[in-house]
């Protein structure tokens, strides 16, 4: 019996950063009740090639009733015409021709930017140069003689208890399916920060819930989260503003823990108000529950020198 394998991105697009690079996630999940073999690749649309795409891990083995999750780098090569692209994923059984048991996925699109080539110095501005470095010179030498600079400020940190945002949180499901969230007390021998967590009730792929931290300074951060496992518990990816950060989390445990400290990425991100998205992709175990749940949340501002 072939396979009617079921394939959907974590997103609509790809959100590249100024070298027009990025990376999504895509979940594959498998309906039936026996375990299958599944093959999973990209198809670039016009004006695009295949080579611009890497798969970590193409071929995987999904469990009956179960999910795995794919992520796809994109790099498109300098001199790429700037304008809007797409691609589709898609899945086939690893025992059968492509085309017998190929599904796909919506179009997912992105935008190229055109890069501009470094600038180079025009020959009258060269004495111009050699005297601005006269100038750096002697500040350089006033700051070395007049005595140490107090030191840096340390970094910001900014820790944020995840159920104290289930105020404001926004649950979406393209599915029409019952998600929800809610502030979840101790239980299961389990002692949550503050006694209490942010859960995630998700009842299909692609359910997701977003809220709103606050950042007060233009900066690299170090986003971290303390994250629980249970053996209802979905393989989720967070977003930060749409653009997917990090990669898939593994929700299963047989029963119920708490993470340490999980270091999630590093991100550039201005002050004020950001969205942040942990998305549902995809289970390792037999159960109609999507469910996830995060303890803590930090943000550690990063040195200039890591800045990026």
């Amino acid at each position: 019996m072939t396979t009617e394998w079921t394939v959907v991105a974590a997103a609509g697009q790809f959100t590249l950063d100024a070298r027009n690079a990025g990376e999504l996630t895509f979940t594959v999940s498998n309906p039936g009740f026996a375990p299958d073999t599944v093959v999973f690749d990209v198809a670039p649309g016009e004006g695009t090639q295949r080579s611009w795409f890497t798969v970590t891990e193409p071929q995987r083995v999904v469990p009956g009733q179960g999910s795995v999750s794919f992520l796809v780098r994109l790099a498109v090569p300098p001199g790429t015409p700037p304008r809007r692209y797409d691609m589709t994923g898609f899945a086939y059984s690893a025992n059968t021709a492509p085309e017998e048991s190929s599904r796909s996925s919506g179009r997912v699109t992105y935008e190229v930017q055109a890069v501009a080539p470094p600038k180079r110095t025009p020959w009258p501005w060269i004495a111009a140069a050699a005297a601005l470095v006269l100038v750096v010179s002697g500040v350089v030498v006033f700051l070395v003689t007049r005595g140490e600079d107090p030191p840096p400020a340390p970094p910001q940190v900014v820790t944020i208890e995840a159920e104290t945002l289930v105020a404001g949180a926004r649950v979406d499901s393209p599915s029409g399916s019952t998600a929800s969230v809610a502030v979840q007390g101790n239980c299961c021998a389990v002692t949550w920060s503050q006694d209490a967590q942010l859960f995630f009730l998700g009842r299909a792929i692609n359910d997701r819930v977003t809220v709103t931290v606050e950042l007060p300074a233009d900066a690299t951060w170090q986003f971290s989260a303390v994250l629980t496992t249970a053996p209802d518990y979905a393989n989720t990816v967070f977003l930060i503003d749409g653009r997917q950060v990090g990669d898939p989390f593994i929700g299963y445990t047989s029963k119920v823990q708490i993470t340490d400290w999980i270091d999630v990425a590093q991100v550039r991100l201005t002050k004020g108000a950001h969205q942040l998205t942990m998305i549902a992709i995809g289970k390792t175990q037999s159960t109609d529950r999507y469910f996830a749940g995060i303890d803590a949340l930090r943000f550690t501002e990063l040195p200039p020198t890591d800045n990026r």
